[in-house]
């Protein structure tokens, strides 16, 4: 099998594994918040996991690292959890881009509900917001949070998140980012960008699924109102006894990430599979890129087909022992086409066109050409079926 889905899940990296083997394997048992030895080590190994996950994201303190179960959590936290506070100064309404993971998207209702206005911020034909529109909300209206993207999940267009954050910090606006397909894979710095808060989903850079962090600037912690009640852990903002397993391969992953290197690897695969792809078929195929290649994630790759449905092309490839995906994971199963690929201008038949290969740091040179090989000869076979 060549597995080219690395957007929606990647694989546990070695040491990762072996942090796992040693707190799973050996009967390690130990709840953080006992006094006991046992329940030392679990704090301990905690400690340490949040001082490697701060240290990745170029945070001031291991105690702006808030653990929770992943991405979709920590969009939620960041956003919900802030909705109270948001209200309290009358800066009352939200900014999201239109390109927004469900995780942003779906909380739109339980916002207005609890009194916070959402709008939506404008893409350009590349998926980059629109700095303009981003300014003109920001002087005009109360505007009290932003949340963009760092990088889109479907295309792997990255954003001026510097610019953006920049905006918000001269306006006094908070600024959230969901940087789950950036931490590990791009070089990342919290103070040097000037974010607020940022989400972490583990299973993205080679920690397992169900565990992530919501990075949260200093003291604005205190003013997160906690949307899982139970005991105090995480400082009081997300109770629930830790998950200290994942926690701790989690922090593994961030300690032997290696962003730089993902990045020079990843476009040598990139280049490989489009060379191939190229030479096998080169009719009627549209990447959805930046062309500035530092706005670019090279390990995903969005693929426009014409006169082939993506179902088709995922039912071929999944026979020939090749996974990719259409759009994301999360939307896998909906009638609807990717509301990402809309935006940037896509129509309904070019959306519902659209395959995603994404490469992760097992991912060899020989597969991303041979899944390229079979997949120009899976467009040329489906064409001859209905063309006359």
């Amino acid at each position: 099998m060549i597995y080219l889905d690395h957007a929606a899940t990647t694989s546990v990296q070695p040491p990762v594994y072996e942090a796992l083997n040693y707190w799973y394997g050996s009967g390690k048992c130990g709840n953080p918040s006992s006094l006991h030895s046992a329940g030392r080590q679990a704090h301990q190994a905690i400690y340490q996991a949040r001082f490697d996950v701060s240290k990745l994201i170029g945070a001031d303190s291991p105690e702006e690292i808030i653990f929770t179960s992943g991405g979709s959590e920590s969009d939620n936290l960041a956003l919900t959890g802030m909705a109270s506070a948001l209200n309290a100064t009358n800066h009352n309404v939200m900014l999201v881009s239109q390109i927004e993971h469900h995780a942003i998207l779906n909380q739109r209702n339980l916002l207005i509900r609890l009194g916070i206005a959402v709008k939506p911020l404008s893409v350009d034909t590349y998926g980059q917001v629109d700095l303009f529109e981003l300014e003109k909300y920001l002087k005009e209206d109360n505007v009290g949070l932003v949340s963009v993207m760092w990088v889109n999940n479907e295309t792997g267009v990255i954003q001026d998140i510097k610019s953006i954050a920049d905006l918000c910090n001269c306006y006094g606006a908070v600024f959230h980012t969901d940087a789950v397909q950036a931490v590990g894979h791009i070089d990342v710095n919290v103070n040097a960008y000037g974010i607020d808060m940022l989400s972490i989903s583990g299973h993205k850079f080679g920690a397992p699924i169900g565990v992530g962090a919501l990075y949260v600037r200093g003291g604005l912690k205190k003013h997160i109102e906690p949307i899982i009640y139970g005991g105090g852990q995480e400082f009081g903002v997300r109770a629930g006894t830790e998950n200290v397993a994942g926690i701790v391969a989690l922090g593994t992953a961030a300690k032997f990430s290696t962003p730089n290197e993902f990045s020079r690897d990843a476009l040598v695969l990139r280049k490989a599979f489009l060379k191939k792809l190229y030479s096998v078929c080169d009719e009627g195929i549209r990447i959805n890129e930046h062309y500035e290649k530092s706005y670019q994630l090279s390990s995903i790759l969005s693929i426009t087909i014409n006169d082939v449905e993506s179902e088709a092309i995922l039912h071929l490839m999944n026979s020939d022992g090749v996974c990719i995906s259409a759009a994301s994971a999360c939307s896998a199963g909906s009638l609807e086409p990717s509301h990402v690929l809309r935006a940037i201008g896509r129509n309904y038949t070019q959306a519902k066109s659209t395959i995603r290969v994404s490469f992760g740091w097992s991912t060899t040179v020989e597969e991303a050409t041979r899944a390229a090989e079979l997949l120009g000869k899976n467009i040329i076979r489906i064409r001859k079926m209905y063309r006359p």
